[in-house]
């Protein structure tokens, strides 16, 4: 290469790593919860539609845990914590134990109800003890602001609806405004949280320590995830260059190769983290190891063309060129295979899924361009070597005799090991508990099992029963015709109501009396306590509750006509917090909310089965239909989904990547034998999940594609070499000349990315640590399987 084009091609690639690192700045790290959904899911748009009807707000939590008696300290650090939140500009109101009303020992009224000057535990004479008692008892505080044993209490910070974020992602799905802008209104919100935590944990900090203090609630954990996810990226890229360092240098023995192994690979991750930034393309917790993946996936393709090149002796421009032209077209064939095994994510219905794979897609095709261009002109402009190259230490390693002597053995181990991780993909279920996403001894992880045992569980989930129109006339009319003599009733009873509220006419004009009947409420009832008789469920809400509580203070039940008086006299801001979040008489649909305790071992999937069958078995003339939806179904539906769709397209992935064998080495017999090894690995990975009871998350379940992706890399390679040797060698000679070239690079390569991948094990997000492992284990079966099953296969077909 002369200067003047040396000179060209350093420029070029000095003017796009400058635009690269400009483009950084928009680089986005996104953890909301609607991008863990599959988004053609019907009960994602079931979901959407139904929030949007019910009044529902998002709100942190503050889990305090005193285990103390509580007394007026405790209570005032409470309310002082409480007006420093409220004065946070994003914060609407806030509720715990220290302002919520007390209604049984006061003897409280029904129309007492109205009134502004509602006792509570500032104001009251009653003893502490006895006020704390009643709310264990209230069926609305009990595992909402106060648990059993009264020693955890919650304090919820409902947040102001963020019109602003709503309306731009409306806007954009209309294609009003652009994806920039939208991102733009995102990236402020986000920052608006960010802001927002770290003071509310300020304030804690500021707090009483005697008491221990945990935060939660789903914008916490967003919140929290993209902070893992900066932090994993920064701390994993680092680890990922100190480890390859190590191992290039102990490869290499020299600085230089080190040096433009590290360069070449550096240059094409920035490259990557400019074009997402360009792109908008957002990272996720899903994605978010795609830097130390690449960055891993690139070095192992640079080690393969620099390894060749060595081998060359001298140092000239024609090696260069012959080393150019050599590698060109197997790092081609692994490039597309890689890429066809990160296409299966695309297939999905889970954008974070699809963007790991778009994501990994660009960066190969960025990654096969630098290794051919820019590790080239490394190569070119790095001074000469001198010395004598010194035979790797790995070559010591006679793998040569060990499939010569036991090539039998080798084989009847490794399909006796194929059979029984059978067993384990048999063995192999998908979960979602969230509380053991994080290691035990971050904050996160400690305020979520704390909120989740005592506090009445973390993940939601929602019964919508929606009631039959033809019904509703007749209630009408039953309730018409009694309603005379159950007005006279309700006058003439304890109810204290004031009487001049039945001197209008609404209740001859308002629907809204009319809705309540027995067999609506007994319906909802039903559904309430089965659920609530669940161990997997903790908090149960519904009208259910509100209900339980005024037939408390009316000291009897109830009936309906004093249940439709009750809703009418009932204040706004009440409604607004206990009823409206719960049914909306105008479309004759209730919503009953459980929190399922995420840190219990349960199946998730039988459990909504199990409430389906419940409620059609026992469902009245009244109902029409019923959806179980939330959180945890919509998490369920997406592992399910991207668990099917994994298992089916790896089928189409392994008989691609041999059409592609097929084209590569022109022999049907070398093909086969080739994808065996890989087919092999990633088996064995999800035998060992099995066996292990280890349930798939939405990392884990991305093993498999990824790992025949990366380890049919080595098969390529070898067989490559073995073909060029093959031509003029016997076939054991072949084999052994094979080990020396590709087959140490395909060593050192796969140590590297199994040291690579093991650093993901330091994050704090455990699907991430599980995938580092067991890609790490996927990375050396892969490599065993190249390196003994695979010569001791050619050996036996020979014979």
């Amino acid at each position: 290469m002369s200067k003047l084009k040396s000179y060209f091609f350093v420029s070029c690639s000095f003017i796009i790593l400058i635009s690269a690192v400009f483009f950084i700045k928009d680089f986005r790290i996104d953890a909301s919860s609607d991008t863990l959904v599959a988004q053609n899911d019907e009960d994602f748009q079931y979901f959407n539609n139904y929030t949007k009807l019910f009044n529902s707000e998002n709100f942190l939590v503050i889990a305090v845990e005193n285990k103390n008696k509580i007394n007026n300290n405790f209570i005032k650090n409470f309310e002082l914590i409480s007006s420093k939140i409220l004065k946070l500009e994003e914060v609407s109101q806030v509720f715990s134990f220290v302002n919520a009303p007390i209604l049984f020992l006061n003897n409280t009224t029904l129309g007492n109800l109205n009134s502004e000057n509602i006792e509570n535990i500032k104001n009251t004479n009653f003893k502490i003890d006895d006020v704390v008692n009643e709310f264990i008892k209230n069926p609305i505080y009990k595992d909402q602001i106060i648990n059993n044993d009264a020693n955890v209490f919650s304090l919820i910070i409902y947040l102001k609806n963020n019109f602003e974020l709503t309306k731009g992602k409306q806007d954009f799905e209309s294609l009003i405004i652009s994806k920039k802008k939208y991102l733009e209104i995102k990236n402020s919100n986000d920052d608006k949280r960010n802001i927002l935590i770290s003071n509310i944990r300020n304030i804690i900090k500021e707090a009483d320590q005697e008491y221990t203090y945990y935060l939660g609630g789903v914008e916490m954990i967003a919140n929290d995830v993209i902070n893992f996810v900066k932090n994993d990226i920064l701390i994993f890229s680092l680890l990922v260059i100190f480890i390859i360092i190590f191992v290039l240098f102990l490869i290499f023995k020299q600085i230089k190769w080190v040096m433009i192994c590290l360069s070449s690979s550096l240059y094409a991750v920035i490259v990557i983290f400019g074009i997402l930034g360009l792109s908008q393309i957002e990272v996720t917790a899903i994605s978010s190891n795609f830097s130390a993946l690449i960055f891993i996936l690139s070095i192992s393709m640079n080690i393969h063309i620099i390894n060749y090149y060595r081998l060359l002796k001298t140092n000239d421009i024609s090696n260069l060129q012959k080393t150019v032209n050599s590698m060109f077209w197997p790092c081609l064939y692994t490039t597309l295979t890689t890429i066809v095994a990160f296409g299966s994510l695309v297939i999905t219905d889970i954008k974070p899924i699809i963007d790991f794979g778009l994501i990994m897609i660009i960066a190969l095709t960025i990654s096969l361009f630098c290794s051919f261009t820019i590790l080239p002109l490394l190569i070119s402009i790095f001074p000469k070597n001198t010395k004598s190259v010194k035979e790797n230490f790995l070559l010591k390693i006679n793998f040569l005799n060990l499939t010569k002597n036991h090539s039998t053995k080798i084989l009847i181990l490794t399909f006796t090991l194929f059979i029984l991780s059978i067993g384990g993909i048999f063995n192999l279920s998908v979960e979602n508990s969230f509380v053991n996403y994080f290691k035990k001894n971050t904050e996160i992880y400690k305020g979520m099992r704390l909120i989740d045992e005592e506090l009445g569980g973390t993940t939601p989930l929602d019964i919508i029963l929606t009631f039959n129109e033809e019904t509703k006339e007749l209630f009408i009319q039953k309730n018409n015709e009694e309603k005379n003599q159950e007005l006279e009733d309700v006058i003439d009873d304890d109810i204290d109501i004031e009487e001049d509220f039945f001197e209008n006419d609404m209740f001859e004009e308002d629907t809204t009396n009319n809705w309540f009947s027995d067999e609506k409420l007994e319906m909802i009832s039903i559904v309430h306590n089965y659920l609530d008789s669940r161990n997997e469920i903790g908090k149960v809400q519904s009208i259910k509750s509100l209900i339980d509580i005024a037939n408390l203070i009316n000291k009897k039940p109830l009936d309906i006509f004093e249940l439709s008086v009750l809703y009418q006299e009932i204040p706004e801001n009440y409604k607004k917090e206990l009823i409206y979040p719960y049914l909306i008489i105008e479309n004759d649909i209730a919503r009953i909310n459980a929190r399922v305790r995420d840190s219990e071992k349960i199946n998730r999937k039988k459990l909504i089965e199990d409430i389906n069958q419940f409620i059609d078995t026992n469902k009245n003339s009244t109902l029409d239909n019923f959806k179980i939806n939330g959180l945890l179904v919509l998490y369920n539906n997406m592992l399910d989904s991207l668990f099917n769709s994994q298992i089916k397209s790896l089928g189409f992935v392994i008989i691609l990547i041999f059409l592609m064998f097929l084209i590569l080495f022109k022999s049907f017999k070398l093909s086969f034998i080739g994808i065996i090894p890989n087919i092999f690995a990633s088996s064995y990975i999800l035998g060992i999940i099995g066996y292990l009871s280890i349930p798939l998350d939405i990392m884990t379940t991305t093993i498999a594609a990824i790992t025949i992706g990366i380890a049919v890399d080595n098969t390529i390679h070898y067989l490559y070499r073995y073909i060029e040797f093959k031509k003029n060698n016997a076939m054991i000679d072949s084999i052994n000349l094979t080990n020396k070239s590709a087959g140490l690079a395909v060593l050192t390569t796969s140590l590297t990315i199994a040291l690579g991948f093991s650093v993901l094990s330091f994050s704090n997000f455990i699907p991430t640590v599980i995938f580092g492992i067991f890609t790490s284990m996927a990375m050396i079966f892969a490599m065993i399987g190249v390196l003994l099953f695979l010569p001791s296969l050619l050996i036996l077909i020979k014979k």
